[in-house]
């Protein structure tokens, strides 16, 4: 029987970067459905927040928390793209 606890984990970087994809994704969806509405802009930050807690718990589920593995880079990479993603409905 092979012993995976050295193994990389993977599942926490998919998993970090699917919600990246699903956040990005019901944005665009909410300024496609709204352009230029402030619904558009509260759906945004209503969804932000969940967002950055599934990454928050990706990374106290994570083994490792340190930004030089796998699982930590994975978790920060898609931290900063869900802020960068948010950022155009709080800026305006």
């Amino acid at each position: 029987m092979r012993d995976y606890r050295n193994a990389i984990d993977w599942l926490t970087p998919t998993l970090a970067l699917s919600v990246w994809a699903v956040h990005f994704s019901l944005l665009w969806a909410a300024s496609s459905t709204f352009p230029d509405q402030p619904a558009a802009r509260w759906i945004a930050a209503a969804l932000t927040v969940p967002a950055l807690g599934a990454m928050v718990w990706l990374w106290r589920r994570s083994d490792t928390v340190s930004l030089t593995s796998i699982p930590g880079l994975g978790i920060a990479i898609s931290a900063v793209g869900i802020v960068y993603s948010v950022l155009p409905a709080i800026v305006g």
